[in-house]
């Protein structure tokens, strides 16, 4: 990297909200409806505290590695290879990750805004934001995320307070929607909504200690965990369940049916600028993370030479899936499946051989003296 860059915690928990409450502007709702039905809201809470739980095992793991990130832990543990292998890994993920989250974000602006604008046409303009935003680091993404987050708060804010007279409390009845099975045993993968967390457990270099990094990840988790059960609730006590399963804009569907009075309404193009830009920072977070893990992996100077090749990557793999049910299918039954796999399993197997490995050399050294 061309040099070290140090942001506050504000910054850090406001780019963590963006890679993670993102979803709420896109199908969370519809996707939580879907698996449990009524009861939505419920595994929103439930998964939260699962991932909480999680979180705490893994800081205290993390805390004997205080400053180094998961790709120097990964060298700790056995060397160039194992950081190469670790290095990939997430960088493979993010991509994928990344790139159905951009055909995502197009697909809906095109539904919204540009109905008869070809899908390239309006990626092309997200992916050039991404390549602008890259180019300059991440000091002015975490910056501009930490002026963007409480905009966006105030507009789900007002979203959700606008909606209270349209609530309809039989549609969260029954209470435990599809059933306790659905919501605590085959919730459990529902984890990787929280998949945002994986970067960071690779800032550490960026901030200044182990007890910043869990101090942000807990405050990430539960204000992600407040702004999530509060949308889907809304949502759900507005459109009733089957319903409110099968919209493709949930949130954007709960904002239309607000009115301020006679000279206040279609309140959503207000937000559909902000809700882009949020989109935007979320997507250019996700570029400069593959770039900035890819260089470190393979130790490369720069990662400016890498933003283009990897912009290139993501525009064209946003293109091979056919349409937005397709799209939709991935992110339900995929990625809201089995990313849990690299941010918490991955993570989680990794910290606990790099404590056994510590544990073993304090050990032979204490022999050897």
């Amino acid at each position: 990297m061309e040099g070290k860059v140090i942001f506050g915690k504000r910054e850090a928990i406001s780019i963590l909200l963006v890679l993670i409450c993102n979803q709420l502007i896109l199908g969370f709702p519809s996707i939580m409806s879907n698996s449990v039905g009524s009861a939505g809201w419920i595994m929103t809470i439930y998964v939260s505290i699962i991932t909480l739980c999680l979180f705490l095992i893994m800081a205290k793991l993390y805390s004997a590695f205080e400053g180094k990130d998961l790709l120097d832990i990964g060298e700790f543990v056995g060397g160039n290879i194992i950081r190469i292998i670790v290095g990939l890994l997430v960088v493979i993920d993010t991509v994928f990750l990344i790139s159905i989250k951009l055909r995502e974000y197009t697909e809906h602006i095109k539904i919204i805004s540009f109905t008869q604008s070809p899908v390239s046409f309006i990626t092309l303009f997200f992916t050039l934001g991404m390549i602008i935003s890259v180019y300059y680091g991440i000091e002015p993404l975490v910056r501009s995320a930490s002026i963007v987050v409480p905009v966006v708060a105030v507009g789900i804010i007002i979203v959700v307070a606008g909606s209270v007279k349209n609530f309809e409390f039989s549609n969260i009845m029954p209470i435990l929607g599809t059933g306790p099975y659905d919501i605590f045993v085959g919730g459990l993968p529902r984890i990787s909504i929280y998949s945002g967390l994986l970067p960071l457990f690779f800032i550490p270099p960026f901030m200044g200690g182990y007890k910043d990094i869990k101090e942000i990840g807990i405050l990430a988790i539960i204000i992600s965990s407040v702004v999530l059960t509060l949308g889907i609730l809304a949502y759900l006590l507005v459109f009733p369940y089957p319903t409110s399963a099968n919209s493709v804009l949930p949130f954007f569907e709960l904002s239309r049916v607000l009115e301020y009075g006679r000279f206040f309404q279609r309140i959503e193009s207000v937000f559909l600028l902000t809700w882009s830009l949020a989109g935007m920072i979320y997507l250019s977070s996700g570029l400069y993370f593959i770039v900035y893990v890819f260089s470190k992996t393979f130790r490369l100077k720069y990662y400016r030479p890498l933003i283009i090749p990897f912009t290139l990557i993501i525009f064209a793999s946003s293109l091979i899936p056919k349409s937005l049910i397709e799209i939709m299918y991935i992110d339900n039954k995929i990625i809201r499946y089995y990313s849990w796999i690299i941010t918490f399993g991955m993570t989680l197997i990794l910290l606990v051989i790099a404590r056994l490995v510590k544990r073993k050399k304090r050990g032979m050294a204490k022999n050897g003296k």
